[in-house]
C-alpha cells in the first residue's frame, strides 16, 4: 500500500524515478528570503517534497506585496506544512548578515536558495557557502524586468546584463571567491525605469519574472541534490 507521501507526490516520483525522489524527500533546504522570489522558490520546494525546510526571513508581509509574492495572501500560516505535512518546517526570524551566517553550519542544509536582495548580505552569504562547501544557487534581480523567457540559470561569471549580478561579480571578486562556484539565476533583460506620483523611482515589479525565477531557483536546487 502506498504510504501519504507517496500519494501525493506519485507525479514526482514517476518523472525522477524511484532513487532520486527518495533523495529529495531525505534532503534538507534552506530558503533565506521569502519575498517575491524566494516565496515561490519556497513554495516549489514544499510540493517537490523535501523532508527538510527552513525558510529564513526577517519582514512582514504588507497590502503592496500581494500583486507579487505568493505568500502574501489573508492567510499564510501553515502554508508550507498544509502543501508537505511530512516535512520538518520551521521559519527563522532574522536579517541575515556578514556577522550571523554560522546558524547555516548548524542546520546542515543539503542546499541554500538565496534571494535576498541586499548586496553586503548577498556577498558575504555566498563567500560563506562557497567557503563552507555548502551547495547553493542565487536569484539575481527580477525587479524592474518583465520577460520571464529570458530567465537563465548560469554560473555568475557568465552572468551578463544584471546589474546586481555586476556588483556581485566585482565584490566577490575582490574577496577571491571563485565565480565559477556561484550558481545563479539571472536575466539579461533591459530594465525599465519606474517612478511613482512624486518622480520618485520605484522597484516596479509584475508576478510573472519572480514566479518564473523562484521556480528555476526550485529546478536548481533540485538537480543539486539529485544529480
Amino acid at each position: 500500500m502506498k504510504t501519504q507521501l507517496e500519494e501525493r507526490l506519485q507525479r514526482t516520483m514517476a518523472l525522477l524515478g524511484k532513487e532520486k525522489a527518495e533523495r529529495v524527500f531525505g534532503a534538507s533546504v534552506m530558503v533565506i528570503g521569502c519575498g517575491a522570489v524566494g516565496g515561490y522558490a519556497l513554495e516549489m520546494v514544499a510540493r517537490l517534497g523535501f523532508g527538510k525546510i527552513r525558510a529564513v526571513d526577517f519582514d512582514r508581509f504588507e497590502a503592496s506585496n500581494i500583486n507579487r509574492q505568493i505568500l502574501a495572501t489573508i492567510s499564510t500560516i501553515g502554508r508550507v506544512r498544509e502543501i508537505n505535512p511530512d516535512a520538518d518546517v520551521r521559519g527563522l526570524d532574522m536579517r541575515v548578515t556578514a556577522d550571523n551566517l554560522d546558524f547555516i553550519r548548524n542546520e546542515e542544509p543539503d542546499v541554500v536558495i538565496d534571494a535576498i536582495d541586499d548586496v553586503r548580505a548577498k556577498c558575504a552569504l555566498a563567500a560563506f557557502l562557497t567557503r563552507n562547501g555548502i551547495r547553493f544557487v542565487s536569484a539575481m534581480g527580477a525587479a524592474l524586468k518583465t520577460k520571464p523567457e529570458m530567465l537563465r540559470a548560469a554560473t555568475l561569471d557568465k552572468t551578463e546584463g544584471c546589474a546586481l549580478a555586476k556588483k556581485m561579480r566585482d565584490n566577490l571578486r575582490r574577496e577571491g571567491v571563485d565565480l565559477r562556484k556561484v550558481r545563479c539565476v539571472y536575466s539579461p533583460e533591459a530594465v525599465k525605469i519606474c517612478k511613482d506620483a512624486a518622480g520618485n523611482n520605484v522597484l516596479g515589479s509584475l508576478p510573472m519574472v519572480p514566479a518564473a525565477m523562484g521556480a528555476m531557483l526550485a529546478a536548481e536546487a533540485l538537480a543539486l541534490v539529485t544529480e
